[in-house]
């Protein structure tokens, strides 16, 4: 068998999950199908015949640990098609033009976004101790190797506000899908 692989390159924030589900869709019915997501936005995918799928993504950290959790979604029918960082990637053939859900009510999806929230806020103190041990030591080193560490501070800083933003967008998100 043949099978030709396409690498693709798009970036989607943790709070554009349904963009992401979408942009995968539309993919398929260009006939590639994905086979694998990698870090930094990195695709790679099959080429076959064009199909209507709808890809659906939860976020579990340790879904691994539980077959149970993947038995439920084969048992309706889903395909698990790969994981990155707790981002589960499901696939399942679109039926009579009805793209299938995984998420059935709004409180089901609130949960998964925090659980994302959860999990983020596990890494916060971690890059505010980082950042602010870091800073101590710039103030104690000069030369290149200060440069260094002034570097380094603002990658650290730099996350710090990644993820305050992230945690911001997540939780405004959460906000629109309790008043629906």
């Amino acid at each position: 068998m043949n099978t030709t692989i396409i690498h693709k390159s798009k970036w989607f924030w943790a709070w554009q999950d349904d963009r992401e589900e979408a942009w995968l869709g539309e993919l398929s019915r260009q006939g590639l199908h994905l086979q694998h997501s990698g870090v930094f936005g990195q695709y790679t995918f099959f080429q076959g015949e064009p199909r209507e799928y709808a890809y659906r993504l939860d976020f579990v950290t340790n879904a691994r640990k539980n077959p149970d959790y993947y038995q439920l979604f084969r048992d309706a029918g889903w395909e698990h098609v790969g994981e990155l960082g707790g981002w589960q990637y499901w696939r399942k053939a679109v039926q009579d033009g009805k793209e299938p859900e995984i998420f059935t009510d709004n409180a089901s999806k609130i949960q998964k976004y925090q659980r994302l929230i959860g999990w983020l806020v596990i890494f916060f103190p971690i890059y505010v101790v980082l950042l602010t041990n870091n800073n101590r030591v710039i103030r104690n080193i000069g030369g290149v190797i200060g440069i260094l560490y002034e570097i380094i501070f603002f990658v650290f800083f730099a996350v710090i506000i990644m993820l305050l933003f992230t945690m911001i967008k997540i939780m405004q998100r959460i906000s629109v899908l309790k008043r629906k």
